[in-house]
């Protein structure tokens, strides 16, 4: 149910799921010492990992989503959220111990506590769904509804009626459609929408209103908007009636004023705050991890030609801006001047420029491409805020000027040192499947896919199969 009330019922949820975790981490810690026959766990030594554990917890369930209400979700999707929720605040937490050297809880006591803390959460969440189900299939806890709706509405209509722990009753269906009469007809009243709008929620119980019609006029909106208001009755705008080719609407503040926003970019702006985060601990556990290796490599190519360790290329970041990409020099110093006669060989199609064999590769620079350890000087650039570690390839300005406008929404969010195209075959893809896969990227962003995409670049380094 649509209420105003929920998104603090929402925080409350998270609260309350916050200090069940505080419990089951003393039960858990406590019981295994018990066992074991050790002393109690200290009352400060529970303090300072719950100061660690309740700030972590609640962004992660924040970022998770578990604190909404989760009529529709299915239970396989709440056992992902709160495996995710569990598992990344338990490495989280481990590493956190151990940078600090803080023994307040071992490893058995924390596997312990993120296996009963999982039960618990989801047992909770799960109970509290049921419960709300009886009630709300047994009359309770509703709302009456009036749809205003046309022949592309019946999606909507479909979901109100299949889902009745939602706690909805359609009061009656306001339509001319023949196609809303034939379908819902024999079940529901079906309203025309010559009839007075007003008269009719005075005389009928009627709680909420949803207009669902994707064609309407301003004034006919206007209208109905106001004699809900004249009466209390809450009016509900549909979603899909201001979609645009896919794009939904989002409410957006500024200087007090209210918009509606068609973002076509990831804006879950905590899970791009964590991926950013990630980000910049990556790069720089990488790069001292890496050090040796790269110390290695910087003195091969020296030897090879005596030439500079790194190739330095202007590409095109976030929303057009230029940046300096750094990758270790794998072709002779003067490459781009060959570039111009080696044109006629080019094997990629689109404005991209690739060829397997370049004769301008150096003897280093194969076992560097192979590996794909040229491009290890690019996290660098993810220090810098220029690069994130997962994102489509910067391009050069040259080949921008060539895209379709369309295609320059791959520039909307940062570049990537790896991407889908990266491990996906590369050269093998052609031009308009590698951009249709970075839209791809872009319209489905998650933490998730990002780690997906990390693992499988692991598994693309370890087995030469770069190009």
């Amino acid at each position: 149910m649509i209420k105003e009330r929920e998104p603090l019922l929402e925080r409350m949820s998270v609260f309350f799921q916050v200090i069940l975790t505080l419990i089951v981490l003393y039960i858990s810690v406590w019981s295994i010492k018990l066992v074991n026959g050790q002393l109690p766990l200290q009352f400060k030594d529970y303090l300072i990992v719950s100061y660690l554990i309740a700030p972590l917890w609640y962004i992660l369930l924040e970022l998770f989503d578990l604190g909404v209400m989760a009529r529709i979700q299915r239970y396989r999707q709440l056992i992902q959220k709160y495996f995710g929720v569990i598992a990344i605040g338990s490495i989280l937490l481990f590493t956190i111990i151990k940078v600090l050297e803080l023994e307040v809880i071992s490893k058995t006591e924390l596997v312990v506590f993120a296996i009963s803390d999982f039960i618990v959460l989801f047992a909770q969440k799960s109970i509290g769904r049921t419960i709300l189900k009886y009630f709300r299939r047994r009359g309770y806890n509703t709302r009456m509804t009036l749809i205003i709706a046309d022949e592309t509405s019946t999606k909507f209509i479909d979901q109100v009626i299949d889902s009745n722990q939602w706690g909805y009753l359609i009061g009656g269906i306001i339509s001319d459609s023949q196609e809303i009469k034939k379908k819902y007809g024999e079940k529901y009243s079906i309203i025309p929408a010559k009839e007075d709008f007003a008269n009719l929620i005075d005389n009928k119980v009627i709680d909420e209103v949803f207009f669902c019609k994707k064609h309407f006029k301003t004034r006919e909106l206007n209208y109905y908007v106001k004699k809900c208001r004249e009466v209390g009755v809450i009016f509900h705008l549909q979603s899909d009636v201001l979609r645009f080719d896919g794009l939904n609407p989002g409410m957006s503040v500024m200087n007090h004023q209210f918009f509606l926003s068609f973002r076509n970019t990831p804006e879950n702006y905590l899970a791009l705050m964590v991926k950013r985060g990630i980000d910049y601990l990556l790069a720089i556990f990488i790069l001292l991890v890496t050090s040796p290796v790269m110390a290695l490599i910087t003195l091969l190519i020296k030897l090879e030609d005596g030439g500079p360790v790194f190739f330095v290329q202007t590409r095109v970041g976030k929303n057009g801006r230029h940046f300096k990409c750094l990758k270790f020099r794998t072709m002779v110093e003067n490459a781009e001047d060959l570039r111009e006669a080696l044109l006629c060989q080019n094997e990629q199609d689109g404005p991209v420029f690739k060829i397997k064999d370049d004769p301008r590769i150096t003897k280093i620079g194969k076992i560097l491409r192979k590996t794909s350890l040229d491009e290890f000087p690019q996290f660098l650039n993810v220090l810098m805020g220029d690069m994130s570690i997962v994102g489509p390839r910067p391009p050069i300005p040259s080949e921008v000027k060539q895209y379709k406008r369309s295609v320059n929404r791959r520039l909307s969010i940062n570049p990537g040192i790896t991407c889908t195209w990266q491990v996906s075959g590369r050269n093998k893809i052609s031009f308009d499947r590698w951009m249709e896969m970075d839209m791809e990227y872009i319209d489905n962003w998650s933490l998730k896919l990002d780690f997906i995409i990390m693992f499988k670049t692991f598994k693309v380094i370890f087995s030469g199969n770069g190009q």
